[in-house]
């Protein structure tokens, strides 16, 4: 259910950046979270101007000053710590991947609960609570 929105400058990435930075994106939500990685989901959105984005859980509107802004939506039953350290290394990694200085990426991680995520047609379990086979199922080879 991870799903992120990367918000860039019109033509500031080529495609072989935003492929790495998918993949990126998937390792440091996985790595943290032991998500299995297809339910990782990336999506870039070029602007020419822009200072906010709808939020992807219905919570309003996100702000953001920055040229690069990382728009997240999780499922909610994790720490705030870990969804800091999500954060934290989904924006050092878009910063090195794009080539830009750590202040100009900023980001927010929104979340809703597991009860209104269905991935492969079955509701999620919270976080912590999922069963192997869960993760038998979902795997597929990065």
């Amino acid at each position: 259910m991870p799903f992120y929105r990367c918000v860039t400058p019109k033509d500031a990435l080529s495609f072989e950046q935003r492929q790495e930075i998918a993949v990126a994106f998937t390792d440091v939500h996985c790595g943290i979270s032991a998500a299995p990685r297809n339910f990782v989901n990336v999506v870039f959105l070029e602007v020419s101007d822009g200072a906010e984005i709808a939020d992807s859980h219905g919570n309003g509107v996100l702000r953001y000053d920055t040229p690069f802004f990382i728009a997240g939506g999780n499922r909610a039953g994790r720490p705030p710590e870990v969804r800091q350290q999500i954060l934290a290394g989904l924006i050092d990694r878009l910063s090195t991947i794009a080539g830009v200085s750590k202040d100009l990426v900023s980001g927010h991680i929104s979340e809703a609960p597991a009860s209104w995520i269905m991935e492969a047609g079955h509701i999620l379990p919270d976080p912590g609570s999922e069963t192997a086979d869960w993760y038998e199922h979902s795997a597929v080879s990065g």
